[in-house]
């Protein structure tokens, strides 16, 4: 009865199991952590190998079918508008580094703002690859996974850590914030410099409630006997199953098709010089 109730009181701390994250039990959440993280990684080398934006698009669209298998899309709302900035940023920068013979105007050639576009589409997709491997997996799983690597203890603890330190600090914004609001400082009075400075203040107890904080957990670790013992148990085991054997073999065929594009030169951009 105890380890029963022990386990009911474990299960809503197996990670980030907040409102608004991925329902549980879809085919992505089910992978082993491990297998995410080899579908990231072959995500990265499918956008990051080809020229091309075409190909590129591929291995977007690829990560889109991820994504939507693992119905991870309204996690894609708070962080939308970062895209907009990100491809000014590209098509900025890259069609103008870039060279071509057929120009459009001054430095800027169709194989420059093709080449622009490829890095756009190469960024955006990273950035959902790992999109997908943080709403799918709970820290607990991926911790274990990065253990069962190989991956140092204390690396990965930390790593661990550092996942489940980041929705504190917000957390802590917005309670400073909310606290400067009840006594009478208004955000969204004056000019753009004006409200600025207002956030100035916030600096000082946003670091000394998170510098709490990390004494308080270095405390508890302590009190723990953190690395006391060179070997640990795990409440949490984790084994390869079939599906993700499927999986790693989906992804490993997709990853040969992107490398035969590459040799044999499918993914290039004719004439861009870089």
């Amino acid at each position: 009865m105890l380890k029963y109730n022990f386990l009911k009181s474990w299960q809503p701390m197996q990670g980030n199991n907040t409102p608004g994250n991925v329902p549980p039990g879809n085919i992505i959440q089910r992978l082993d952590p491990r297998t995410k993280l080899a579908l990231l990684l072959i995500s990265f080398v499918m956008v990051l190998l080809p020229q091309g934006p075409a190909v590129v698009a591929l291995g977007s669209a690829a990560v889109l079918l991820h994504l939507t298998l693992a119905r991870a899309w309204p996690k894609l709302k708070p962080v939308r508008w970062l895209f907009l900035p990100l491809a000014l940023f590209s098509l900025g920068i890259w069609s103008w580094m870039a060279q071509g013979p057929s120009p459009l105007f001054w430095r800027v050639s169709r194989e420059s703002v093709a080449f622009a576009a490829a890095n756009f589409l190469k960024l955006a997709t990273m950035m959902v690859a790992g999109l997908i491997l943080l709403a799918t997996t709970p820290v607990e799983e991926l911790f274990a996974g990065l253990v069962k690597l190989r991956l140092p203890y204390p690396g990965a603890f930390a790593f661990a850590l550092a996942l489940r330190w980041v929705p504190e600090i917000f957390a802590t914004v917005t309670r400073v914030q909310e606290a400067q609001e009840a006594r009478g400082l208004a955000w969204e009075q004056g000019t753009m410099l004006t409200r600025l400075r207002r956030h100035l203040p916030l600096l000082v107890p946003i670091f000394l409630l998170t510098l709490r904080r990390s004494q308080t957990m270095a405390w508890a670790l302590e009190a723990r006997g953190f690395q006391m013992s060179p070997r640990r148990t795990f409440l949490l085991e984790i084994r390869l199953q079939p599906r993700d054997w499927l999986a790693l073999g989906v992804g490993a065929g997709l990853l040969a098709l992107f490398i035969t594009l590459h040799l044999w030169g499918w993914d290039r951009i004719p004439g861009l010089k870089v």
